[in-house]
């Protein structure tokens, strides 16, 4: 039975369980859902995706990827919660989001990701936990403004070919 980890008005935040996978898979085979990273995943890559960042992530740290429902139905919605990312300050607390298209332009990813920012701060007694969003990617850019403080700007290795590519870090701290 999958824990839940957070509520708030409409959703739920639970831990992914292994059923879970096919749905998901359907955010990350889709090309759209997936235009901001290198390339869309097979059903083998998105289970290993979220056995790094959900299952290992929750053994090793006790945050990782969620699965977003809708508090009322259970319906799976998508994914959203706390991994750890490299940006230009080390190893960091990022706030990720994904979620089928049916699900876009609704306001769950802002719920769910200002829900995630709380839990991190007030529960995991993290003092700085951070979004990482590619410039171009203005529907999660709308999504970080209203969950972060600030933004700053940041490079990193990103795409095939292992070039630097510029991101936008969305910043909340203690401070």
């Amino acid at each position: 039975m999958a824990r839940d980890i957070l509520s708030t008005d409409r959703l739920t935040l639970r831990e992914i369980t292994t059923p879970d996978l096919p749905l998901l898979h359907r955010i990350f085979g889709d090309a759209e859902c997936m235009r901001y990273y290198p390339s869309i995943k097979s059903a083998d890559e998105t289970a290993s995706w979220f056995q790094r960042l959900a299952f290992d992530s929750y053994a090793n740290h006790g945050f990782g990827l969620w699965a977003v429902t809708d508090r009322r139905s259970g319906t799976l919605l998508g994914d959203c919660g706390i991994t750890l990312q490299e940006t230009s300050a080390g190893l960091e607390p990022e706030i990720g989001y994904h979620l089928l298209r049916d699900h876009w332009g609704k306001g769950y990813a802002g719920e769910a990701a200002a829900a995630c920012r709380d839990h991190a701060l007030d529960s995991l007694g993290l003092s700085r936990i951070v979004s990482i969003v590619r410039p171009d990617n203005a529907r999660s850019q709308r999504v970080a403004e209203r969950v972060h403080r600030r933004r700053e700007t940041f490079f990193k290795a990103a795409g095939l070919d292992g070039g630097k590519v510029g991101f936008h870090l969305y910043i909340t701290d203690e401070a």
